[in-house]
């Protein structure tokens, strides 16, 4: 059957309003990107939010120090040698007296040679005594069996940035001293995120996801210990 004259005028204003809806909506939709996109802009133009070092609250200027020191290490790409960074640089936290100070150990050439993670923390934290990072600060058990009955482990507290966290990094909880060891970046949000920098590990670096030193966010759950070092365990 044939449309009438005022079949047509009816399709035509239906459209007319239809169109208009699509337009008010559209426009809507622009505005709320635009305000986003804005509201972007003003984020990336504003200081840097509080979880790097130098914003951060710390217990002591040399955990603030230290954490200088671990993102600026960072900042150098240092990966695991199959990922062509600046590998030869792991050799340093090890067997350098910048860090554990371990110069017996062969030369560090390979993925998984050395478990390097408290070499890493040892080298950030070069202003503490170097007795102490040769022998304590190679691994969570030695953390655990000489500070585990100190005032320096804060467990039940919440974590400062410049603390030393051991994780577990899977979903079992042992051993009890942790297996792996980082820095904190970030105190927990209300989600018990926190940000870390650590070495030896799989995360964020400058260029984007590599093995090495890498930045990442952990989680309360995870934490075996906190570690909190004391003005005597300084250099002076």
């Amino acid at each position: 059957m044939a449309k009438t004259k005022r079949d047509l005028e009816i399709e035509v204003k239906e459209l007319q309003l239809a169109l208009a809806d699509l337009k008010e909506s559209t426009e809507h939709d622009l505005r709320r990107y635009q305000r986003a996109l804005a509201q972007a802009k003003i984020d990336l133009s504003a200081p840097e939010a509080n979880t790097r070092p130098d914003r951060a609250v710390y217990a002591c200027p040399q955990s603030e120090e230290a954490m200088k020191r671990a993102e600026a290490e960072w900042k150098r790409n240092v990966t695991e040698p199959s990922y062509g960074g600046d590998w030869q640089r792991i050799d340093t936290y090890i067997r350098s007296s910048q860090g554990l100070g371990w110069s017996w150990e062969s030369p560090y050439e390979r993925n998984g040679q050395f478990s390097w993670c408290g070499a890493f923390a040892a080298f950030a934290y070069q202003s503490v005594l170097p007795k102490i990072r040769q022998k304590i600060f190679p691994s969570c058990f030695r953390m655990w069996a000489n500070w585990g009955s100190t005032s320096r482990c804060r467990d039940g507290e919440q974590p400062l940035p410049g603390d030393i966290v051991t994780v577990y990094t899977s979903d079992e909880r042992s051993p009890a001293q942790g297996n792996h060891i980082v820095l904190v970046l970030s105190p927990p949000d209300e989600h018990g995120d926190f940000h870390t920098l650590e070495g030896n590990a799989h995360g964020m670096g400058p260029n984007g996801r590599i093995e090495g030193v890498i930045g990442r966010t952990r989680n309360m759950s995870t934490v075996a210990h906190i570690y909190r070092l004391l003005s005597e365990d300084y250099d002076a």
